[in-house]
């Protein structure tokens, strides 16, 4: 199960970068498609035009504030001995938690500018925007960020291999 996970921070950067980009394209996409009434050619449009600044808001967010956050939230409920899937699973939870809050906020503030409607409308978006989030990273995003961490320690493993091979030779 190691074999998953990141074991450095140039692999945490990627495994996290693939669970941003999909989270956020997804999000995104649901977001601005409710508030245009429907998924749309627009709607995409306006998804994939937004998703660089989404995707730049939502890294530095989880980076700077919300992993911190997951993080000693994780070692309050989780401890060393509990098992790799724990750890993933109060992880995603409490960056979920964190995350669609934030990006609840600034989706709205992104739509409509600073006004009151973002607060407003807070309570009716975050909640379905939480479990979208929940559900899509525990059955979707997760599964695919982690197959892309094997397959690169596969493709590491298969490097280091033929190089000490070459190196006998």
């Amino acid at each position: 199960m190691e074999n998953c996970m990141p074991r450095n921070g140039k692999e945490g950067l990627v495994y996290g970068g693939v669970i941003c980009a999909l989270t956020c394209i997804f999000m995104a996409t649901l977001n601005i498609s409710i508030h245009m009434g429907g998924v749309s050619r627009d709607a995409i449009v306006i998804s994939l035009k937004s998703f660089p600044l989404v995707f730049i808001i939502a890294m530095i967010l989880e980076a700077s504030i919300v992993g911190k956050i997951a993080d000693k939230l994780v070692n309050v409920f989780i401890s060393p001995t509990d098992s790799l899937n724990a750890h993933i699973m109060f992880r995603t939870f409490f960056t979920v938690i964190g995350m669609s809050i934030i990006m609840t906020i600034v989706g709205g503030i992104l739509a409509s500018g600073f006004s009151l409607e973002v607060i407003k409308e807070f309570p009716i978006h975050w909640p379905r925007n939480f479990c979208t989030a929940i559900f899509l990273e525990l059955i979707i995003v997760q599964p695919i960020a982690r197959t892309a961490m094997r397959r690169m320690h596969q493709n590491q493993e298969k490097y280091q291999t033929n190089s000490e091979n070459n190196s006998i030779n």
